[in-house]
């Protein structure tokens, strides 16, 4: 069979499978495009309607298709829209517990009507973004695209302000937009709700590495790509490739593997025809502070400082502090990258006379996350010079009161709080008993 053959098939399938469930007869969505990217291997993991189909058409099953994420051997899968999701990772089972779908998302999920401001642990978080993420329902909710753009762009502005309670509708976010791109009427055109698509699962992916959860945020990356393909919107797809290496950062071992997908992608992004616009620079330049990090972590200091210095070529064509495809890229975020990897490698002299220098009141206001940020390198340099805990808790009080969410979920945050308890002098360093309570931190 040809790709389009193949994607015909599958959709086949799946319509005459809706419709023996009693749904109407639609269209599942498999194009070419998404054929071709499965054999090139740029997308591993689809959702579970088209790993089902793919295996129903090829008769075969998951594993000699190749389709993978650090999921279950072949005999544990099996997903199908007559089950309606996949054998639980054994891994998730405690974060997750199982449960049917039914006609209404989560009617029976233990994160039914619970919001992230009732949650009181980190780990509460994260099962509630897998449950929305990877439980979810498909064709009961259909977004209209306009309030799905509108509730997309609030979404953002929330995560860079660091409310990350008000993104609450996440999970409905992400049902309704494939639902949108299953069921969209004729008159909306179907690369503008796969942006759309894509961009919810950029969010998702942003989410679940703010949460320490680099497996959930690599899948939501992945199909964040998947849809950047089919909308042909190669800006989206290097999106994901930065939320990739962000995914891959968070898991132990991975800092040369997230150093290696962010400068590929800025390598592709450099060579494209529309590489000096500000969104395409914005996503270059992304890529490369990434980078610059990723190799931090790896104590390459040269290729850090390598990677930093071509991020503000990059911003220095920008010519100003933007916030295009959600980067807050620009000059100022280049230097609040430039003291991230100073601390990273242990330059802290430097990264204090970097932060001197800064005028963070260049940053958009909505960027609060970014400009809290520099708060807690700042307070981590202050912590590993002597008699310096004194400013590393001004640094911290600073960081809370700009992102008070923020602090009960970043474990650099809390580590700092530990350290500092072990050491306390609480004449130095008063209201770090009351801090750390707040962040939910507990002296061992």
């Amino acid at each position: 069979m040809s790709r389009q053959e193949l994607a015909d098939a599958c959709n086949a399938e799946l319509a005459a499978t809706h419709e023996t469930r009693g749904r109407r007869r639609r269209w599942a969505g498999l194009t070419e495009k998404v054929v071709g990217a499965l054999e090139r291997g740029e997308i591993r993991w689809p959702n579970n309607d088209y790993r089902w189909a793919l295996c129903r058409v090829l008769q075969t099953d998951e594993h000699s298709l190749g389709l993978y994420i650090d999921r279950p051997s072949s005999a544990e899968n099996g997903s199908s829209p007559e089950t309606g999701r996949q054998a639980p990772h054994p891994r998730r089972q405690e974060a997750i517990p199982a449960h049917p779908r039914s006609g209404t998302y989560g009617s029976e999920s233990p994160y039914c009507g619970r919001t992230l401001d009732g949650f009181d642990a980190p780990g509460e978080w994260r099962a509630w973004l897998r449950d929305g993420v990877l439980n979810r329902d498909h064709g009961h909710i259909v977004l209209p695209i306009r309030e799905l753009e509108t509730a997309l762009r609030h979404g953002n502005l929330a995560y860079q302000s660091a409310r990350y309670s008000a993104l609450r509708r996440l999970p409905v976010l992400i049902r309704g937009a494939e639902a949108l791109l299953a069921e969209r009427p004729k008159t909306v055109d179907a690369s503008r709700v796969a942006q759309a698509v894509s961009g919810v699962y950029l969010l998702a992916s942003k989410l679940a590495a703010k949460l320490g959860d680099g497996e959930l945020a690599w899948t939501a990356a992945d199909r964040a790509r998947c849809f950047g393909l089919v909308a042909a919107a190669p800006a989206l797809t290097a999106m994901a490739a930065y939320q990739t290496a962000c995914a891959l950062a968070k898991q132990p071992g991975q800092a040369a593997a997230a150093e290696e997908v962010a400068v590929v992608a800025a390598d592709t992004i450099a060579g494209h025809r529309l590489c000096r616009s500000p969104a395409y620079l914005s996503a270059y330049g992304a890529l490369l502070l990434h980078a610059a990090v990723a190799a931090a972590r790896q104590a390459d200091d040269r290729g850090a400082w390598g990677h930093l210095e071509a991020a503000q070529s990059a911003a220095d064509r920008l010519g100003r502090n933007g916030n295009e495809l959600w980067t807050a890229f620009g000059p100022a975020n280049v230097q609040l990258h430039r003291i991230s990897v100073a601390v990273t490698l242990r330059n802290n002299q430097r990264a204090l006379r970097i932060a001197d220098r800064l005028d963070t009141s260049q940053l958009p206001r909505t960027l609060t996350s970014r400009h809290a940020q520099v708060h807690l390198d700042l307070a981590v340099a202050h912590s590993t010079t002597d008699g310096s805990d004194p400013q590393a808790m001004l640094q911290l009080l600073e960081y809370e009161r700009l992102v008070p969410e923020a602090i009960k979920l970043n474990a650099t945050a809390a580590g700092l709080i530990t350290r500092l308890l072990r050491r306390e002098r609480p004449s130095h360093t008063p209201g770090l008993r009351a801090l750390a309570e707040r962040a939910g931190v507990r002296d061992s």
